[in-house]
């Protein structure tokens, strides 16, 4: 679950402009990408994808991890400096969250309908964590 949860979170950057470059989670998912104005759709090398679209403030983002056999969807809305995020995976799982960006780092909160609560903070210099 962390492994997503670190990828949802890595994709729902790429809305803001602070960290567009600097995903580091990402960097093994990202070959190949087809990008058009407000669609992005990614594959990896192990049977996985996600596409995500954009449209206003609102990100919507749907995938399948080709190591688990999962599918997911997660929508996110940006408020200003802050996000929130919602999402559904293929076994029923959901999870709730949101991610405040404060200067180079964003923090995001999440928790899941099987219990899981975590936080993930990323930074443009030293990654995620």
């Amino acid at each position: 679950m962390r492994s997503l949860a670190l990828l949802l979170f890595g994709v729902s950057l790429m809305n803001t402009s602070a960290a567009r470059a600097e995903i580091p989670v990402l960097s093994s998912f990202i070959n190949p990408c087809t990008r058009s104005a407000m669609l992005l759709h990614c594959k990896d090398g192990r049977g996985g994808y996600y596409g995500v679209a954009q449209w206003g403030n609102d990100m919507f983002l749907r995938g399948h991890d080709g190591g688990s056999g999962l599918s997911w969807a997660q929508t996110n809305t940006r408020f200003g400096r802050v996000q929130f995020f919602s999402g559904v995976s293929s076994d029923g799982n959901v999870w709730v969250g949101r991610t405040r960006l404060i200067g180079w780092n964003a923090i995001s909160r999440f928790s899941t309908s099987s219990g899981d609560q975590g936080r993930i903070s990323c930074n443009r210099l030293k990654g995620c964590d």
